[in-house]
């Protein structure tokens, strides 16, 4: 998964004094960490019956500002790839809401595993899933649980019974 990283480094007056069991130590001390983005959420990939105009894409906006979905684009493959424009106009997703995005006149192929990939304006991966599958033809999602992920397990997700504009838990 390829996120937005930014690198902070200490610098206290030319070093950062550090004691650690006893022992003093001098240094920079570099620190990355993962910033908050808009995420892939859950996605429908198989509904029940028939599935054109009934696949979609769950989003998440767990930062503390409201992202507008103008510009983004949500990419899937299995063999190919195709992409779709989330939205031409601005849209925003304030912080902690959710956007349901359904695919349009479209229909996934169910017995394929997809990967789906969120693009910002620019271009770049924001946010990629594992390959997906979904032969079940009822209302089962591929969710995230909880929501937005686990900061130690960022990347777990369950297939169960849809939770569709909901907390996965």
């Amino acid at each position: 998964m390829m996120y937005m990283r930014h690198q902070l480094v200490g610098l206290a007056l030319g070093s950062l004094v550090v004691v650690l069991l006893g022992a003093l130590c001098t240094g920079q001390v570099s620190l990355e960490f993962d910033l908050p983005h808009l995420l892939i959420n859950e996605i429908e990939i198989n509904p029940a019956g028939f599935d054109t105009d009934r696949e979609w894409v769950e989003l998440l906006n767990p930062t503390v500002e409201a992202i507008d979905l103008m510009g983004w684009q949500i990419s899937y493959s299995y063999r190919e790839e195709g992409y779709l424009v989330l939205s031409e106009t601005s849209l925003l997703i304030q912080p902690g809401k959710r956007y349901v995005f359904v695919y349009p006149g479209l229909r996934l192929r169910n017995s394929e595993a997809h990967v789906f990939r969120l693009l910002d304006p620019d271009g770049n991966v924001v946010e990629e899933t594992a390959p997906f599958m979904d032969e079940a033809d009822d209302d089962s999602t591929w969710q995230r649980f909880p929501d937005g992920g686990d900061p130690l397990f960022p990347d777990l997700w369950f297939f169960q019974e849809s939770s569709r504009n909901k907390t996965n838990g």
